[in-house]
């Protein structure tokens, strides 16, 4: 009985640390979408401040072109860096592991097969030539 009641304290235990962990992680992701709208927020007013700076040199229109054209130029900068395909070495190390741990349980399984099957496949050997004369008997014309 002692065990069962271990069992359960710790799954207990285990269910309010999720709770507790659950409960941080929501408060870091509303955290975060605030972060991200004040962001937006400095984004825009960046934008109308370089607008207003165009202002004082050109018209209007060319004043907007300016500001399109610096968005394009980093739009195009931020494509450039995203389609590069390097895979982190990371990535590669944890490939190399995966391969070999598959390759190490595949070789496993077939030695634990051939182990265990290899006295079942002797005794039908056996069995098989014992009675093969038997059951097939002379058939040769």
């Amino acid at each position: 009985m002692r065990t069962f009641s271990l069992v359960g304290m710790a799954a207990q235990a285990e269910g309010r640390r999720l709770k507790a962990k659950a409960s941080a992680t929501a408060t870091r992701i509303g955290f975060y979408v605030g972060a991200g709208v004040m962001g937006l927020a400095a984004f825009a007013m960046l934008h109308v401040l370089l607008f207003h700076t165009a202002l004082l040199y050109f018209g209007p229109i060319v004043s907007a072109l300016v500001v399109l054209v610096l968005d394009l130029v980093v739009a195009g900068i931020l494509v450039l860096l995203a389609s590069r395909k390097a895979t982190p070495r990371e990535e590669m190390e944890a490939q190399a592991v995966r391969n070999v741990a598959l390759q190490g349980a595949a070789q496993s399984a077939v030695a634990g097969f051939t182990t265990q099957a290899a006295p079942l496949v002797a005794v039908a050997g056996i069995a098989i030539a014992a009675l093969w004369p038997k059951l097939w008997g002379n058939r040769r014309a």
